[in-house]
């Protein structure tokens, strides 16, 4: 008796063994779902195409308000731009200030980082909450290209 449950247990592990096999050789998988899934997937990756934007962190360099204001942030922009050309620079306009501000950080910590790069030159920057165009490699070039 123990000598055929040991046998058809020696079965059992050879049949599952050649299971595992023959699903390691399988390089993919296949997922069968109904047309309405596929329709809202599609949905969502074009409602994202047109909404790039994402919760993230900016700093902020310089506002200002007033008479000729516009220019005067479009010549602070031009001037950190001569300085930081690989920086993504912002103006802002919120009544009645325009405001500069640079950088697209999806972390607090990463903005920090960059913030301490150029507080030198820029003592009054300070991080603000935005809407931020993200991408993989913002954040590494802004590390990377700060001028101190």
């Amino acid at each position: 008796m123990i000598k055929h449950s040991l046998f058809i247990i020696i079965i059992i592990l050879f049949v599952f063994q050649g299971n595992i096999k023959a699903q390691e050789s399988e390089s993919y998988v296949k997922i069968h779902h109904s047309e309405s899934i596929s329709r809202l997937l599609t949905k969502h990756i074009q409602t994202n195409e047109y909404h790039p934007y994402i919760n993230g962190y900016r700093i902020q360099l310089y506002s200002i308000s007033g008479v000729n204001s516009r220019d005067k942030a479009n010549r602070f922009k031009a001037e950190f731009l001569i300085r930081n050309p690989k920086t993504v620079v912002y103006i802002v306009y919120q009544a009645p200030y325009y405001k500069v501000r640079i950088g697209d950080f999806k972390t607090k910590i990463n903005a920090l980082s960059f913030l301490q790069t150029i507080s030198k030159k820029y003592p009054s920057g300070f991080i603000v909450n935005d809407q931020i165009r993200f991408t993989e490699t913002t954040e590494e070039e802004s590390e990377e290209t700060a001028v101190e």
